[in-house]
């Protein structure tokens, strides 16, 4: 019978020997042939092993020295929940994007279901937008971390440590908490599960670095968008000793304020949204956070498809 360990463990040869090594044919023993994904980061993606192969090809040849580093990896039953962080040098045309010479780090977190030693279904979100805006086919706007001019990687991880008198259920509890309050946008409620004082947000797609700047960036989301919300899927939520992931699908109508150049159009948004988080203490003290921000500005009209 396969355990977590199997399932954390099919993720990681599927990122070493697949995305890093280039072994395309290991999709046809661990990628089940109806796997289905249910979001790249505004990429479209087949289904099943050759899906999968041609996506990692379209990488790997646009990137022939790229790797794909392994940040965290947790697991809970047949979910595992994995961050990551793509680097390579653009030699070769990718989306329709010239090759530039340029070197890349992109983010991402997944999640992945995997079944009887196969990944069944994925879910994932990568740091796209700043990604064209380092190849400079995107235009820098918005508060990314590569259109303002910083690191596109996560950054250093907080030195806090401690025990946690919370069970990993609760920590999910706690967590959907916060995904709530953002959704809201309260910062009371928020204050009530973080440690403000020692809180660390690793957030590229977005730009935030504190607490602050996170509530910086939903407000200026909920203007322009008044009816934001944030719906998590908590079937996939995975918790493992102190650290949750959960995957939510946002929506918000562009009824409110102008934003990153474009004005108020009543157009209905949706985009997906990850969170990993770290708590010590029963407290949020860490926070990871990658988004389909690329779907999101596609359909906000403020940057064109890859390839477009």
């Amino acid at each position: 019978m396969a355990t977590s360990h199997d399932a954390k463990e099919v993720i990681r040869r599927w990122n070493n020997e697949g995305w890093s090594g280039g072994k395309y044919d290991l999709a046809y023993e661990i990628i089940a042939p109806v796997m289905t994904v249910h979001g790249a980061g505004g990429q479209a993606i087949g289904m099943g092993p050759d899906g999968l192969i041609d996506l990692i090809r379209t990488w790997r040849t646009a990137f022939p020295d790229g790797t794909m580093s392994i940040d965290d990896i947790i697991v809970e039953g047949d979910l595992v929940a994995i961050r990551n962080t793509w680097h390579g040098t653009q030699t070769a045309e990718f989306y329709g994007i010239p090759a530039s010479g340029k070197w890349v780090d992109v983010t991402s977190i997944g999640i992945d279901r995997v079944v009887n030693g196969q990944v069944a279904e994925g879910w994932g979100e990568l740091d796209m937008v700043g990604m064209m805006q380092a190849l400079g086919a995107f235009p820098m706007i918005g508060p990314g971390a590569v259109a303002n001019g910083k690191s596109p990687l996560w950054g250093p991880d907080s030195t806090v440590t401690g025990d946690s008198p919370t069970t990993p259920e609760q920590n999910k509890q706690i967590l959907l908490r916060f995904i709530d309050a953002i959704s809201r946008g309260d910062r009371q409620a928020l204050e009530q599960v973080t440690n403000v004082f020692c809180y660390l947000e690793h957030n590229p797609v977005w730009g935030a670095e504190t607490l602050q700047g996170g509530i910086q960036v939903y407000n200026q989301l909920r203007a322009a968008t008044p009816d934001l919300h944030f719906e998590v899927e908590k079937d996939i939520m995975i918790a493992e000793g102190n650290q949750v992931a959960a995957h939510s699908i946002v929506t918000g109508t562009h009824t409110g304020a102008e934003i990153f150049g474009v004005a108020a159009s009543g157009k209905q948004l949706k985009w997906t949204h990850s969170d990993f988080v770290r708590l010590v203490e029963g407290k949020i003290v860490e926070r990871w956070v990658s988004a389909d921000v690329m779907t999101f500005f596609q359909q906000l009209g403020a940057v064109p498809s890859p390839g477009g």
